[in-house]
């Protein structure tokens, strides 16, 4: 309990400083389906993942958070985020890889 109150004051006084463009933190992009998504998608796709990353990282330097815990965090998202897209990615590869032969 005294973790969960811990890490919601630690991530409220975060977002009290604002990210320096007032944005705050960036929204995931949606990943699409390996299995069916079109070469397109995922060019796009993979786009907005590497603007996400940037944005994430953006956030965290003008923040600063000085807890590790609340910095392990935001890099978590960050790291999940960017697997979810990998997983999808792979798929399609494979996908692919089975239509061209």
């Amino acid at each position: 309990m005294k973790t969960t109150i811990a890490l919601v004051a630690a991530l409220a006084s975060g977002s009290a400083f604002g990210a320096c463009d007032g944005k705050g933190w960036p929204e995931k992009p949606e990943v699409p389906n390996g299995e069916v998504a079109t070469f397109e998608q995922m060019m796009q796709a993979r786009e907005a993942m590497a603007e996400f990353v940037k944005a994430g990282e953006a956030y965290m330097a003008c923040v600063k958070p000085s807890d590790s815990f609340v910095h392990n965090y935001y890099v978590d998202r960050l790291v999940r985020a960017a697997g979810d897209f990998n997983e999808e990615r792979q798929e399609f590869l494979r996908r692919e890889a089975i239509a061209a032969n």
